[in-house]
Parts: C-alpha cells; sequence; structure tokens
C-alpha cells in the first residue's frame, strides 16, 4: 500500500504546542512529534523547549504596530527563520504521514439448516406468464354454456304417446307432436362489457367468448363490447366507432357477460345503475329476444329484480349443469 506525500504549512511553534499539549519532556519525543508533523525523518536533533525569557531579553516592539513587517517602501519583508531553527528541506516537506496497515477480511459463516429444494418449473411458469384458472370448471364450460343458451324448440323426434292420446281420443291430428329440441340455430348476441370492475374477469371473458363460437360457429355469434351499460354505446372495434345498441333479431339469444353494476367500486361515478339496466333489459325483451347473463357474484348478492327481467347464471367453480338447467326454469 503506497501513501501519497503530503505537504503541509507546518511551524516550529506547532512543533513546540504538540509537544508541550503531549507532556514531552526528553529530545526523543519532541523528534517524533516534529516527525509525525512533517518537519524532518526525526534523526536530526530539535531543541528541547526552554523556560520562558525575561520580558527584559525580549527584542524591542516596533513604534508603527501598523507597519510591523513591511519595508520602507510598504512591501512585506521575506521571511527569516529564526535563529538556531532546523532549516525545512524538500524531503521534510514529502514525509508519509500514515502508516499502511493490515486488512483481514471477515471470517464466513455457514448457514445452520440446508437450504430449501428450487421448486418445479412448469411450461407457464417457463413462459413467464402464470396459469390461468378459469371461472368455469373446463370439463364443464361447453355443457353449461349450451344449457344456457340453448333455445327449446318442437323440432325433436315424434311424440308417440301424444300422438297415441289424440287418436285415442278421436281427436284429428291439426300438427305432429314432436319432442322438445335445444338447439343454438337462432344464433347468439354477446355483450361484453370492458369497463374496470370487469377487468379481473377479462381473461375469462374471453375464454368464453371462445367456446360460444365453438358450439354456435362464428357465423352465428356476434361479438360486441361496451362499457358499463350497453346503453351508452357499443360496438366491435374501438371505442371511437362504438354507437347506441340495437337488440338483435327476433329469437335470438343475448348472453350477457357483466356484473349488472354490482361489482366494482362502489363509489364509481360510471358505474351503471339499475334503472338503466332495466331500460336495456326491456328493449331486448320487447324485440322477442330472451337474456342470459353470465355474473361474477355469488347468488346470496344478487337483486331480487333480476329473476324477473332475465336469466342469470353463476359464473363460478360450483356452476354445473344441473343447476343451470334448474335455475332457467
Amino acid at each position: 500500500m503506497s501513501m501519497r506525500p503530503v505537504t503541509r504549512e507546518i511551524w516550529l511553534g506547532d512543533v513546540a504546542r504538540a509537544a508541550t499539549t503531549l507532556g514531552m519532556t526528553d529530545q526523543a519525543g519532541w523528534e517524533r512529534v516534529a516527525a509525525l508533523l512533517g518537519l524532518g525523518p526525526g534523526g536530526e536533533p530539535l531543541p528541547v523547549a526552554e523556560p520562558p525569557r525575561d520580558v527584559t531579553d525580549l527584542p524591542p516592539p516596533p513604534t508603527d504596530p501598523g507597519r510591523a513587517g513591511l519595508t520602507g517602501d510598504g512591501e512585506p519583508e521575506p521571511y527569516a527563520e529564526p535563529s538556531g531553527a532546523p532549516r525545512r528541506t524538500v524531503a521534510d516537506e514529502e514525509s508519509t504521514l500514515l502508516v499502511p496497515v493490515g486488512h483481514r477480511p471477515p471470517r464466513r459463516t455457514g448457514w445452520a439448516v440446508d437450504p430449501l429444494p428450487a421448486p418445479r418449473s412448469t411450461p407457464a411458469a417457463e413462459a413467464g406468464a402464470p396459469s390461468h384458472l378459469p371461472l368455469l370448471a373446463p370439463r364443464s364450460t361447453a355443457a353449461v354454456l349450451h344449457a344456457a343458451l340453448a333455445r327449446v324448440t318442437p323440432e325433436g323426434d315424434l311424440d308417440v304417446e301424444r300422438a297415441a292420446d289424440h287418436m285415442a281420443r278421436g281427436l284429428p291430428l291439426a300438427e305432429i307432436p314432436r319432442r322438445p329440441l335445444p338447439t343454438l340455430r337462432y344464433g347468439v348476441q354477446i355483450l361484453a362489457d370492458i369497463s374496470a370492475s370487469m377487468e379481473p374477469f377479462a381473461r375469462d371473458v374471453e375464454d368464453v367468448i371462445e367456446q360460444v363460437r365453438s358450439l354456435v360457429g362464428v357465423a352465428g355469434t356476434r361479438v360486441l363490447r361496451f362499457a358499463d351499460c350497453p346503453s351508452r354505446g357499443v360496438g366491435a372495434g374501438p371505442r371511437g366507432t362504438w354507437r347506441p345498441y340495437q337488440p338483435p333479431q327476433h329469437g335470438t339469444r343475448v348472453l350477457l357477460l357483466s356484473g349488472l353494476g354490482r361489482i366494482g367500486p362502489v363509489f364509481d361515478p360510471h358505474r351503471g345503475t339499475e334503472r338503466e339496466w332495466r331500460e336495456i333489459l326491456l328493449r331486448i325483451r320487447q324485440h322477442g329476444c330472451d337474456t342470459v347473463a353470465l355474473v361474477p357474484l355469488p347468488e346470496r348478492l344478487w337483486p331480487a329484480w333480476w329473476q324477473s327481467r332475465l336469466r342469470v347464471v353463476a359464473w363460478d367453480r360450483g356452476t354445473t349443469v344441473g343447476r343451470v338447467v334448474g335455475g332457467l326454469r
């Protein structure tokens, strides 16, 4: 470890003050103090402090204190070292004042217990995206959506029992009785809510849209997006292209993917009101269309007026086909 030499303005008075303060009485102590202050390597002897002289031995003071240390021309007099003081050299100015010390690194300490094993990596974790757990059970999503969206029509097989009963009563068969058949051939219109209250369920909304398209077909599925309430505008593209909502043609099933104003921040100023939802649901019914709402809300929090305006399905893992069929009757 190399030290850079330090140059300071040190006087003999500083040496005397430091030695007196430290209580140095021998020449070796004075030389050590002088070496530490940079006034020599310490090999040259220094005078030991002498007792103060009598006032009569001091030189007379200058006649003009304001002009002390000045020449006759007003210039400062050159500095002259006191008689008997050692002459300072360049080597004295560049003496090293610091002594390098050794450095010992801290001792390493080991753990008291073994570390836990590294977690097993999954394909989703390796890709950087967390695994998605849909609200509806994947094994029954298609069946639940089919039961909720299908329209029951008398277009199934021949109802032999009803036909035999008419003939036994001697009644004419004005039409061939058939068994009820659920069908999706009338199409589905999806109204997907993209407001702030539905942001946590954005991936579930897209999953349901893809499931409906696979069941009904791309041609029979129309997807419109809205924010908070369809009466404020809907559209298939950016919000700048949205237009006032128009219900679909007669017989089309309307699927609402929304909280119907019952989820999200309570004090949200853009939250859809009950009055807005009642009006839009009435317009859909007047056009001869039935509405099914898939709501991510427990049944205990459903308002009473939902049951009289639309069919509601709980968007939850516990939803089964039996619960959907029983709730839609």
